[in-house]
């Protein structure tokens, strides 16, 4: 059961989505891409297959799924009583079990090399965990 309305969590989950897919658009493109393309050579979409509608649209729903988790997760928890503590809590499993998971199990499966991919991992959870606590500061707002 969620702890805000419906409405609350449907309208601070979309602005928390819009600055963590901005933050980690702005990360990809200003610190990653660059330096981790190379590595992911042969293995990710380049050109103009990377920028094809529904691979942005696959990407977007992708990142959006690890967040609503933390969205889900923060709204239905009590404890810890601090929602700093609870949404960095929150972000950080998520993201952990999402990003870390999945790239270490792309790494065994597919042709990339661990270690580029657990940096990604950890840019991806640098946007999550603000997300989370954005989405935590908004759910909590008015509250005594």
């Amino acid at each position: 059961m969620l702890n805000v309305s419906l409405g609350k969590f449907v309208w601070t989950f979309v602005v928390a989505y819009f600055f963590c897919s901005m933050l980690n658009w702005g990360i990809a493109e200003f610190l990653l891409n660059d330096w981790a393309a190379p590595y992911f050579e042969g293995f990710v979409r380049s050109g103009d297959g990377a920028s094809a509608s529904i691979n942005i649209v696959k990407m977007s729903v992708g990142f959006g799924i690890v967040l609503f988790i933390s969205a889900w997760w923060f709204s239905t928890i009590q404890a810890p009583t601090s929602w700093v503590v609870r949404a960095i809590y929150v972000g950080t499993m998520v993201s952990v079990a999402a990003f870390f998971g999945t790239y270490t199990f792309i790494s065994g499966w597919g042709n990339v090399n661990w270690w580029p991919l657990m940096v990604t991992a950890v840019c991806d959870t640098g946007s999550i965990v603000p997300g989370t606590l954005l989405l935590g500061w908004l759910q909590t707002l008015g509250r005594n």
